[in-house]
Parts: structure tokens; sequence; C-alpha cells
């Protein structure tokens, strides 16, 4: 995860906060969160029975008949951002992730085979392509084909980083096959790759609304070199929109004609969202890219997050949102849950953890001198100038009129003490345990069989009103602190959580209308 927390501070308005400093934000005010009273569904995240055998985070995953494929990203925690020496490497080779894991969330098996197998039949070069951190990646329509853009990560032969060029083809099945079947040879049998700088981005997102429309690009940049505290990369500043013609065999890619840099696409580590709209026609589907880091700086070099939403339509033109809404919360990249309520044409997104402009009261700690209350009549909140690890939980709102809402849920991420005895920068004893806060760079994973749209939102009001698993979060960065510097401080996690909605049958617009949400 290439995230700079020692520059990151954020933007606020001094006339709700006043003794908060002059930053580098998007925009000087963040939009005041709401309580969840008024949401048709809640939520509970608990500890599943289950969980990795090692800790993963800023992976690619897919899911195919009941089971999950894993693969890149890495198995350490935050890198050192402390870094000044351009010949040390913050991001460890070491802890590059060279296994590929096969999950079955109903047997609870976990299967493993590293791409260092002898029968993998893989050159190191294309174990470098595969053992990347931040790729952009996406399931095929019809779920066969797991695709990897760019990623960040080692040349073994030039003994260089830098982000990879190239697109990678997984055939799902055969890969879950090699991992799965010890006497299997060939993982390379599994894996076409087609190289073309245009692939050369880390820390976006990649989507596709439906199969006939182009694949989306969003974001991200291309970052050469050994991170250190002054590093920079190249940001695109675009959404790149190309289209695959795969039969299986042969694979050809084909770039379609690009828009100019916008400014304020300079953004990378962000969540972009698929959303239904009701239209005249009928459901029709977009994206909206939300928040994410870094704005430039200003003459104070203190680089904040961006708060207001960009739409993207499915060809990839795109723009910022003209809604008054600056996002506050669960501002990184973290696990995503899109829910469509045809009844009232609205689109809700649960965003799970990360890294937050804004936090709840007992959620953490700002550590920092801006900690004036919002004023708000929902849950007490608290704006954060270090952006700090959270275990809160929101979901945003995108209503009939496209206006937007971010609602605070009494969910959280369930209470983990660390198992740190020591301080990891200090080495000094630990007088109490710490907690561990989860999210950021993990990814939700939904159940099969749940009634979605094609781009995987899911189709609320088809939900029985009895309690129902919607998913998994898996993996991300476990962090023991919410505010650090320090590597040691934070590991890539090895927990899995089950996520459970009840919905609420009832109008809410009928008076006294409430369910007894089950705990």
């Amino acid at each position: 995860m290439l995230k700079t927390k020692i520059f990151l501070s954020l933007v606020l308005c001094r006339a709700l906060f006043a003794d908060c400093p002059t930053c580098s934000n998007q925009t000087p005010y963040f939009t005041p969160p709401l309580a969840e009273s008024s949401l048709p569904f809640r939520v509970v995240v608990e500890t599943a029975d289950f969980s990795l055998t090692n800790g993963l985070h800023s992976f690619a995953f897919a899911s195919y008949e009941g089971e999950w494929l894993l693969l890149a990203g890495r198995t350490n925690g935050l890198h050192n951002v402390d870094n000044t020496d351009p010949t040390q490497n913050s991001f460890p080779v070491s802890q590059q992730n060279t296994v590929v894991y096969v999950v079955n969330p109903t047997t609870k098996q976990i299967y493993s085979r590293s791409l260092h197998d002898p029968s993998s039949l893989l050159t190191q070069s294309q174990i470098d392509l595969l053992s990347i951190s931040n790729p952009l990646s996406l399931q095929s329509q019809d779920k066969k084909t797991l695709y990897i853009v760019g990623g960040y990560g080692i040349d073994t032969v030039t003994k260089t980083m830098g982000t990879k060029p190239v697109l990678a083809a997984i055939d799902i099945a055969k890969m879950i096959a090699w991992v799965k079947e010890p006497s299997r040879k060939s993982a390379r049998n599994a894996v076409r790759f087609v190289f073309d700088r245009f692939f050369q981005v880390t820390g976006g997102e990649m989507v596709q609304a439906s199969e006939d429309d182009p694949f989306l690009l969003v974001f991200g940049q291309n970052f050469d070199g050994n991170y250190v505290q002054t590093s920079e990369g190249t940001y695109t500043r675009q959404v790149r929109a190309f289209k695959i013609s795969d039969n299986g065999t042969e694979i050809a890619v084909f770039p379609v004609s690009q828009p100019p840099p916008v400014p304020e696409f300079r953004r990378r580590d962000l969540n972009v969202i698929p959303i239904i709209k009701k239209t005249a026609q009928g459901d029709s589907t977009a994206f909206v890219a939300l928040s994410g880091v870094f704005t430039p700086g200003g003459e104070a070099d203190t680089p904040g997050a961006w708060t207001i939403p960009v739409e993207i339509q499915p060809d990839g033109s795109a723009k910022m949102s003209n809604k008054p809404f600056a996002q506050p919360m669960n501002n990184y990249a973290c696990p995503t849950v899109g829910l469509y309520l045809q009844n009232n044409n609205s689109m809700y997104t649960l965003l799970f953890g990360g890294i937050s402009a804004v936090i709840s009261i007992g959620s953490g700690d700002c550590n920092s001198e801006c900690q004036a209350p919002i004023p708000t009549s929902g849950p007490n909140l608290t704006p954060c100038c270090n952006l700090p690890f959270v275990n809160d939980i929101t979901t945003l709102e995108i209503d009939q009129n496209g206006d937007y809402r971010q609602y605070l849920m009494s969910a959280k991420f369930p209470i983990i003490q660390s198992s740190l005895t020591n301080d990891p920068c200090t080495g000094d004893p630990l007088t109490e345990p710490r907690r561990l806060w989860f999210g950021a760079s993990g990814v939700f994973i939904p159940n099969d069989n749940l009634p979605t749209y094609p781009n995987g939102v899911i189709k609320l009001e088809k939900l029985p009103s009895t309690p129902i698993v919607l998913g998994h979060i898996v993996g991300g960065i476990a962090s023991s602190l919410t505010d650090t510097n320090c590597f040691g401080d934070s590991s890539a996690s090895t927990y899995i959580f089950k996520v459970t909605l009840e919905r609420d049958t009832c109008s809410s617009t009928e008076a006294g209308c409430r369910l007894q949400f089950q705990r």
C-alpha cells in the first residue's frame, strides 16, 4: 500500500473547527455523517469460524463455483514510511506474496501452492508479474477469467522496483485445479500476458458495466523505484477505457480513445463502487469513484484526501459530482458492498473500516490538535488531521435525485486484541493490550446465489426479512494503533469476518416503524 501517512493531513473548515490547522484537502469542509436510524437495514460484523493461513492485503481475487482464488498482494503490514534512503526498499521483496490460495468458505478448507513450485513452469519474470502489490483486477462477466493489470513489485533481473506494464489473464478453473491437485503440472497454462505501457498503473480500480461495455482503469499511478518520504508517482488522472478480445486461447486488447488528464482525478487507493440508477428506459449502470488520496499538497507540502465523488459512465466518461457532498469517512480503499432498493430508487454502499478523515468517539485516537466535535444531531464524531485507521462502518446513500449522504452504522469490527507484547518501535513492554483496526486494503467477497444485478449490486428488496449473510471481509491491514508511522505496528490480516444484514421491510415514512434488529 503506497501510503504517506507522515505527510498526510486534511483540510478542515475553520468555521466549524476553529483549532484545526490549514491543510491541503480537496475541500475545506466535510459533510457531517448521519445516524443510521433512517436506513432500511442494519448489519452485524462477526469473526468467522475460519481464517487465512497467512495474512494478505492489496491482493487480487475471484469467486468461482463456491471457492475463492487469492493471489498477489503483500504479507506484511504498513510499509516503512520513514525511509529516506533511496537505496533501501520499503517494500521488502521477501514479503511479496508468491503463494496462490484457494478458500472454500463452506467446508473451511484452504489450499495453497507456491508460484516457485517447479511444477508451475513459470519463469522468475512471470512470478514477478504475479506477485505484485495493489494491482487493478476484475473477474470477467462469465466468471471464467480474472484479469490483473499493473501492480507494483520487484524485477528480479534488474533488482529494481516498479509498476508493471502488463495485463495478465488468469484461467480461474485451471489455476484453482493447479493449487488443489498436487499431481497437476503447470500454472503457466492458466496464465496469459499482454504487455503495453497502457497498463502501467497501480493503486487504481478496474471495472466494467457489462460485457458489451469497455473495461475501465480508474485513476491510479505509475510508481517506479524505491519508496522514500518524498516519493511521488506519476498519476494517470484518467479513466482509461479499453476492450479485450479473448477466446480463452488468444487474447488481444484495443484501447479506446482516451480523454485528457484531469487535475482533480489525481487519485489512488480509493473505492470505485458500482451503482444502479432508475431511468425512463429502465435500470442503468454506472460507477462512482469515492474520495482517495493524495491531493498535491500546495506550498506547505501537506498532501490531503480528495472528498468530492467522481461519477463515471459505462463508456468511461467521467466528471466530478456537482452535489454539495464532501466525503467524511472511510476515505481509503476498504471492503465495500452495494445494495439497491427499487422501491425508493436509492443506492446504498456499505464501507468497512480502513482509514478515515472523521471517526466516531471511542473508535480511535486522532493524535492531533484537531478534535472538535462535528455539529450534528447524530453520533458524536471527531475530525482527524492524521487520517487514522478505524473500525467504523458507514453506508453511502445516493438517492433518486442523485444526492449523497453518509451514515455511521452502529456496527463495527469486533474487538480483537493484538498479540504484541512490546512496542515494535521502541522495544518497551506494553502496559496494556492493543486493539486491532481492520479494513484497509481488504476485500468483500459476496455470498453466491444472492439476487444481484450484472454489476454485482445486490437487489435489496429481494432479500428475506430474516437475517441473511451477505458475504465475508477477507484480509487487509490489521493495525495495532490507529495512528502510526512505524511499520512494525501493523501486519497483514489473517482474519475473515462474516457480514449479516437484516432488512427493514416497513415503509420508512410509516410513523413508529422500527425493527428490533438482532445482535
